[in-house]
């Protein structure tokens, strides 16, 4: 999994064999190893919830990103490339989530496109 952090936004990108994984165990988890110890880690969580919101909550160095099932399961199942949703914060922010599916880079190395999903570019 990809992620990219720009000012109040996260962008998840997904190669095919973690979308199979999120579409089988409805989660999905990169961790980033500053150290040993646990509380050294920064980990980022997405999860299919059950109900129709998204929402994302930090807690204990882990961002956790919470999908509405029902905008999941129609992105899992077609060609739609991504799930863009505004999600607001018991703060008064705006939070902008964008989980899409990785296409294949054009002049990338081989080793950094396996597993993602044809470049509809590639055809041109």
């Amino acid at each position: 999994m990809k992620v990219r952090i720009s000012q109040n936004s996260l962008r998840f990108r997904l190669k095919q064999p973690e979308v199979q994984l999120l579409s089988q165990q409805r989660y999905l988890a990169e961790v980033i190893e500053f150290g040993s110890e646990q509380n050294d880690q920064l980990r980022f969580i997405l999860n299919i919830s059950g109900d129709h919101t998204f929402n994302v909550a930090y807690e204990s160095n882990t961002i956790t990103i919470s999908l509405a099932k029902l905008a999941v399961d129609e992105w899992l199942t077609t060609d739609q490339v991504g799930i863009d949703e505004k999600v607001n914060t018991l703060k008064g922010k705006t939070i902008n989530v964008l989980v899409e599916k990785d296409f294949a880079c054009l002049d990338g190395r081989e080793e950094e496109n396996e597993g993602t999903y044809p470049n509809p570019k590639s055809n041109c």
